[in-house]
């Protein structure tokens, strides 16, 4: 079993949290109920999950360009030149996340020729150089049409409308001997989540792991549940989502974290493996703990809820 070499701390303050690590590196973030679409996300499991890899396999990331998009604070890019990177790439859409990053590379003394923080879309974003290693996160929470949700969050129907354009320009951003670690959040039907379609499709002639992050699944009648709870005016638009991905997917629908693992191109195809391997890869310590798969439900969810801002909310037609 993989050691936790991050022995995280947190210190809150306002509406502001600072991460400490045992490495030293330190990253602020905001704390997750501030009331802002805009709010960077604290530290959780998924990343986490990734720094504990980068920590115990160094080889992974030293001497090497590094591509975080949808960086938020920047944390994986900045864990990674901790590590020995070379360069770290930061890209995002929200203006907020560079002001972020350029906070957490001060606390760090990280020279401004080891990183570049871009404000830019991964839909249209063409970088100088591609990386040898890119470390995502990208907004992954299922999302019904009609609810806003949040900048850092909202994922599309499907939570994979970030997750596809991510992979569907993989090779513009990879070298062909790169790898990229992205972290998802999906929705699983038949013992598969959906996002194997997307990489049996886009991904081709590089290996593919696909490792599962979460003891449990979540039921979907409890994600549903949990929308229902938290967007009481957007009852009709949450039903109308729910029955939208049962027709597609059939009944069963659950909930699992994952971290897909796209390697080197191989030169021909290959299968997308799911193999159950996190202890090993990445530690035990960063499994997404289910002993209450309502309350993890929740926890998803809110991540697309402003408390103290309805207006931010659609109501019912």
């Amino acid at each position: 079993m993989l050691p936790d070499l991050l022995h995280r701390s947190s210190e809150t303050r306002g509406d502001e949290v600072l991460y400490r690590f045992a490495n030293g590196l330190t990253i602020k973030t905001e704390v997750f109920s501030k009331a802002d679409t805009l709010r960077i996300l604290p530290i959780g499991s998924p990343q986490c999950a990734l720094m504990n890899h980068l920590l115990n396999f160094p080889d992974v990331v030293r001497g090497k360009r590094v591509f975080e998009p949808f960086a938020g604070s920047g944390v994986l890019g900045f864990a990674a030149l901790t590590v020995g990177a070379e360069h770290a790439l930061l890209l995002d859409v929200n203006p907020r996340a560079l002001d972020f990053q350029r906070t957490n590379a001060a606390l760090n003394r990280f020279a401004p020729t080891r990183f570049t923080s871009i404000l830019g879309d991964i839909a249209d974003f063409v970088p100088e150089k591609k990386c040898d290693l890119l470390l995502a996160n990208p907004p992954f929470v299922p999302t019904p049409e009609g609810i806003d949700g949040t900048i850092t969050s909202n994922g599309g129907p499907d939570g994979n409308r970030f997750v596809g354009i991510l992979l569907d320009r993989l090779e513009d951003f990879l070298e062909p001997d790169g790898r990229a670690l992205i972290y998802v959040f999906q929705l699983v039907s038949d013992a598969a989540p959906l996002v194997v379609d997307l990489l049996d499709s886009i991904a081709t002639f590089r290996s593919v792991e696909v490792t599962p992050s979460q003891q449990q699944q979540i039921p979907f009648d409890s994600f549903v549940s949990a929308y229902s709870q938290l967007f009481p005016d957007a009852a009709a638009k949450v039903e109308h989502w729910r029955a939208a991905l049962v027709r597609r997917h059939g009944d069963g629908l659950g909930l699992c974290h994952y971290v897909v693992d796209i390697g080197p191109r191989t030169g021909a195809p290959g299968p997308c493996v799911i193999r159950d391997d996190f202890a090993e890869k990445f530690g035990e310590d960063f499994l997404v703990p289910a002993a209450n798969t309502s309350e993890l439900a929740i926890g998803r969810v809110f991540e697309n809820f402003v408390p103290d801002t309805a207006a931010n909310r659609k109501s019912e037609p």
